[in-house]
């Protein structure tokens, strides 16, 4: 498809100047030899626009995304860095419009957190446990 040329100067492709055409003069052409190069403002790139069903509603990501970092902080690190990231995941889809596949990766994430809740229950009873029995193992001494 040929570009349309129509009311464009045309250019010397050696000298890189305009060329007269009727009295025409490209407003960047000062009448000189030199050439003063014009910009022409491009429309910036857009995202999809996503629009959501009317049933479907936001789900709240803030509430997973704080829990994760607690269950990372206090309970099992590893399964709490993977609820973080799954509840971050969930975040950008949110912002994406894609509500169903949030609503799927909060479910994982809830699922990671509980699991972190279990084994960090189990470490933490465990060290009472075994801390409670070496302080009296060395206070009945």
């Amino acid at each position: 498809m040929e570009p349309k040329t129509e009311g464009l100067p045309t250019y010397e492709a050696s000298l890189g100047r305009p060329v007269n055409n009727g009295g025409y003069h490209h407003p960047g052409y000062n009448g000189q030899q030199n050439f003063v190069p014009m910009t022409i403002p491009q429309p910036a790139p857009t995202r999809p626009i996503v629009i959501a069903q009317p049933g479907d509603v936001q789900p709240e990501t803030k509430c997973s995304l704080i829990l994760s970092t607690l269950s990372a902080m206090f309970c099992f690190l590893w399964c709490g860095l993977m609820a973080i990231g799954v509840s971050w995941q969930a975040r950008l889809q949110v912002l994406d419009g894609k509500f169903a596949h949030a609503r799927h990766s909060l479910t994982v994430a809830k699922i990671l957190n509980c699991t972190a809740l279990f084994f960090g229950l189990i470490f933490w009873g465990l060290l009472i446990w075994y801390l409670n029995a070496l302080f009296f193992a060395f206070r009945y001494r």
